[in-house]
């Protein structure tokens, strides 16, 4: 071996180190969102959503599973809300202002009870989006979001990542996750 072939593999060696370190460091400037314990607020909110129809956010989707379909170690999950669903957020940021997200979020009713099948026709006749079959009994994804029925429940499913909101073969993998979990 001459001393040129010599360089160039020394080159190529501090090359690859250099890439190996690089990947680590970008791997670690990705930090898991803190979460913050619940205040009486939000857990005035869960019991209520709760009292009508909504399953415990908690028995949908774990962080590790969150994780494992972005690629990315997420913080533990936050509570999300509105009048007709609640569910937890899972996140991760970047030094770069980048941020990752699962959200899923379960729909409830209120005193007149919640019909699933009902609500579920209600968003498909007020989104435009492509059925999904597959998943659960019925499936629809908007672009951005997907809404999946599997009675007696409604659910949906949110990604987000640097690369742009609403990677559409990420929801459907944290949906799988989550129908595996509701016939577990």
């Amino acid at each position: 071996m001459g001393l040129l072939d010599k360089a160039v593999k020394l080159a190529t060696t501090a090359k690859d180190q250099y890439e190996e370190l690089r990947g680590a460091r970008e791997e670690a400037s990705v930090r898991p969102v803190a979460v913050r314990p619940l205040d009486d607020h939000e857990q005035s909110v869960l019991r209520r959503a709760m009292a009508h129809g909504a399953p415990d956010p908690a028995a949908l989707l774990s962080r590790a599973e969150a994780s494992h379909v972005l690629g990315v170690e997420l913080g533990e999950g936050r509570l999300t809300y509105d009048d007709s669903s609640v569910g937890l957020e899972f996140a991760a940021a970047g030094r770069r202002q980048e941020r990752w997200s699962v959200a899923v979020s379960a729909w409830h009713g209120d005193e007149d009870g919640f019909d699933p099948h009902e609500t579920y026709r209600f968003v498909a006749e007020h989104v435009e989006g492509t059925a999904q079959p597959g998943l659960g009994q019925e499936a629809i994804w908007d672009g951005s979001r997907l809404f999946v029925l599997a009675a007696p429940l409604l659910f949906q499913v949110e990604v987000r990542t640097p690369a742009g909101d609403g990677s559409q073969a990420e929801a459907v993998a944290v949906a799988r996750r989550v129908l595996a979990r509701l016939e577990g």
